[in-house]
């Protein structure tokens, strides 16, 4: 039996390789191959955020940026100020380290008055790139983290 590798089957013609191999790479791009940001592994993350004299921050989101590059993660913070991360629609984060950002809710960022929002935290902790001082290391498997403890401004 003849192989019919590189030839169009209908007539016998040969097709040029590129073609066979840009057809075969549209595929697989369209499959999707498994791999890739998200598609790893996520762990369960769960944490709070306190401000400085304890009480726990109400309201607002932890931003968890990678180190290294990769997946960051996010969670809501609740009225006792505990979080679970979320990686792009999926729950957890993946294992690594990463720089921890704070976004106030908005009802902190709504302007009262004159001048700029008071905010219950120092305003270091929403430092866009993640350089506020808090860090965590996530790990394989689920993990509950100590608090984050905020100064004030």
């Amino acid at each position: 039996m003849r192989s019919t590798c590189g030839r169009s089957p209908s007539r016998g013609r040969i097709v040029p390789a590129f073609v066979v191999g840009f057809g075969a790479l549209s595929l697989l791009s369209l499959a999707g191959c498994g791999t890739g940001p998200d598609t790893g592994t996520l762990y369960p993350v769960k944490g709070q955020v306190l401000l400085s004299d304890g009480k726990p921050l109400p309201g607002g989101t932890v931003h968890f940026v990678p180190k290294r590059g990769g997946l960051p993660a996010s969670g809501q913070i609740e009225a006792d100020g505990t979080f679970s991360l979320k990686s792009k629609t999926r729950d957890g984060a993946a294992p690594g380290e990463y720089k921890i950002r704070i976004e106030p809710s908005t009802e902190w960022l709504v302007k009262k008055g004159r001048g700029a929002p008071k905010l219950p935290f120092a305003s270091k902790y929403r430092e866009y790139d993640g350089n506020t001082g808090l860090t965590a290391t996530i790990h394989a498997g689920e993990t509950q983290l100590e608090p984050f403890r905020l100064e004030a401004q």
